[in-house]
């Protein structure tokens, strides 16, 4: 068969020094789409973040391999592509010719010049599927032993390897004399669950006027037959309990208890994304293997707030941006870990039990956890230490809306040494967060409520002899730490080194 291009496998990419695998989120294309060169083909998730993968070529998506939800190591296979120059219906017809001359074989040997009754020796080119292993996918092998299709029969019919599912099919329609039909367009995750649940795809993308059938499609379809099975048995039950009811008109009504087949058709159950279930397993291992000690503190945020308003006022002037008050927190953070080193640390345990060491980070890299509306990612400001606030400020802005964007790169999300979580803006007062994994504490913030505190004398005017009532903005905070690694009075001096700072803003200046 004449072709000018191979089939190329598209692989999961290493897209950052510390990846080693990764999740399919969702194919972009469906099978048989064609596909421009750098075009996004599929989007797949590390354990930071969502990045698409570009196609390497102009061409067409023969085959997907790996399906959506699916975890893969870096260089796994994602999908077989075609490549520009590659002309699929070459391959029917390759198909079709050897079909022809297997239903003759007779007249086939005497075109060769052989005798009938003795067997035509293999060509050269097609021994070597006797000598080796038919590359195939798993898909392909699926359908062949659907058909009853030997993979090296179709091999041997012309098509490149590694055979694909539509390699089989095309291979199946010639031996048969048909055309293959058009494929139902549907996602990897919804042929599968349709296959586990009996459900006839051709006629689901026939209600849907062709369109690519998805998981949702499936899961309304098994909902619908579920309540058509509900509404068939109801019925029965009814009908038994009719004439008893009309017999009795003195008795107290039964309440109406629903039947489980109808519960469950209240209910609706959602498969947990990638994005959840790694972040689950990663709290999971947290909660599970390091002691938690939570402690917690007030600040006043009075000096912060008048900061930031004096900080506005001259920036405007020029054209830039206030920073943030989050922004004012982290330099503070910074600055106390710089004070305080052994919390910014981490108890490594990987040399085995016994020979645990307590690793301080020379390096003062803070990760800040940003909801993107789909998933929690932590970018990470590096050196947040050295940075003034202004340029601090700057780094937050451009890695909150690079992760909401989806425009971050994984080592913009890897590598913190401490965290910053701020659900003050969403009107939480106090939280204890979860330990990130390789971290041994995280700063939990909350909301800046306006309240009554009691301010004593010497904090405003030697002159004044008693305490008075003053409404101060305060703030919570607490500190979750790794007791292995802190204990109580070091946690302590830490948040007492923050609430300093805050309290005294220009000392971060």
């Amino acid at each position: 068969m004449q072709r000018q291009h191979e089939q190329r496998t598209l692989t999961m990419p290493k897209l950052g020094m510390t990846m080693n695998e990764g999740t399919v989120v969702r194919w972009l294309l469906s099978e048989g789409a064609r596909f421009e060169k750098g075009e996004p083909l599929v989007e797949v998730m590390t354990d930071k973040v969502n990045l698409e993968v570009e196609a390497p070529c102009t061409g067409q998506l023969l085959q997907i391999l790996a399906s959506e939800g699916e975890t893969l190591e870096v260089g796994a296979p994602l999908a077989i592509l075609l490549a520009e120059g590659r002309d699929p219906a070459a391959r029917a017809a390759a198909a079709s010719a050897a079909a022809m001359s297997a239903s003759s074989p007779a007249q086939a040997a005497g075109t060769a010049g052989a005798s009938p009754s003795l067997p035509v020796p293999p060509a050269p080119s097609e021994r070597k599927y006797e000598e080796k292993r038919i590359a195939s996918t798993p898909a392909a092998k699926r359908e062949a032993a659907l058909h009853g299709v030997e993979l090296q029969a179709v091999a041997e019919a012309g098509f490149a390897l590694p055979l694909t599912r539509a390699d089989v099919l095309a291979f199946v329609a010639a031996q048969s004399g048909q055309q293959p039909g058009p494929a139902v367009r549907a996602t990897p995750l919804a042929r599968k669950m349709a296959h586990e649940h009996q459900l006839d795809l051709a006629a689901l993308a026939k209600q849907k006027g062709g369109e690519k059938v998805t998981r949702v499609d499936v899961e309304m379809a098994l909902i619908t037959r579920q309540r058509q099975e509900s509404r068939t048995a109801t019925p029965v039950d009814g009908a038994a309990s009719v004439a008893p009811a009309r017999s009795q008109a003195t008795a107290a009504p039964t309440p109406v208890v629903p039947s489980a087949e109808k519960a469950e058709t209240e209910a609706e159950d959602l498969p947990l994304s990638p994005a959840r279930r790694l972040i689950g397993q990663r709290m999971l291992t947290s909660v599970t293997t390091i002691p938690h000690i939570y402690l917690d503190l007030e600040i006043d945020m009075s000096e912060a707030e008048r900061c930031r308003r004096h900080l506005a006022a001259s920036l405007a002037a020029q054209g830039e941006e206030a920073p943030s008050l989050t922004a004012i927190i982290i330099r503070a953070v910074a600055a106390a870990l710089r004070a305080c080193p052994e919390v910014n640390a981490t108890l490594d345990d990987s040399r085995g039990p016994g020979k645990e060491v307590i690793r301080r980070w020379r390096a003062v890299h803070i990760g800040v956890a940003v909801d993107t509306g789909q998933s929690l990612l932590t970018p990470v400001i590096r050196h947040a230490d050295r940075q003034t606030l202004a340029e601090l400020a700057r780094n937050l802005r451009r890695l909150v809306e690079g992760a909401r964007a989806g425009k971050l790169s994984p080592d913009d999300l890897t590598g913190a040494t401490f965290t910053v979580s701020n659900l003050g803006m969403y009107g939480i007062d106090t939280f204890h967060a979860i330990i990130p994994p390789g971290q041994s504490a995280i700063l939990a913030v909350g909301k800046v409520t306006r309240r009554s505190v009691v301010i004593e004398a010497s904090e405003t005017s030697p002159t004044e002899q008693a305490p008075r009532l003053e409404i101060r903005p305060i703030m919570k905070v607490s500190l979750s730490a790794d007791h292995r690694v802190l204990d109580g009075a070091a946690g302590s001096r830490f948040l007492q080194r923050c609430k300093l700072l805050l309290e005294n803003p220009y000392l971060l200046l």
